[in-house]
């Protein structure tokens, strides 16, 4: 259980934080996956990626819409 919520956080949130501060999407989505494969038991469960990928792409529509409004400092 606390897997499925890992997987539907962490890389929403790691995606727009990194996003403030890279101000870049590319390196915001490399750093979120590096993580998120490294925090969450992928090898053990693999269907957690597809909650992972679900959770990636709405944190990339909210990155990108943010960087849009805001786009440095």
């Amino acid at each position: 259980m606390t897997d499925i919520v890992l997987a539907l956080i962490v890389p929403f949130l790691i995606m727009v934080v990194t996003t403030r501060v890279t101000f870049s999407l590319l390196g915001a989505c490399i750093v979120t996956w590096m993580v998120s494969l490294v925090v969450l038991p992928v090898q053990q469960q693999p269907w957690i990626i597809g909650i992972m990928i679900i959770s990636f792409i709405a944190g990339l529509l909210v990155s990108r819409k943010r960087l849009k409004k805001k786009p440095g400092m």
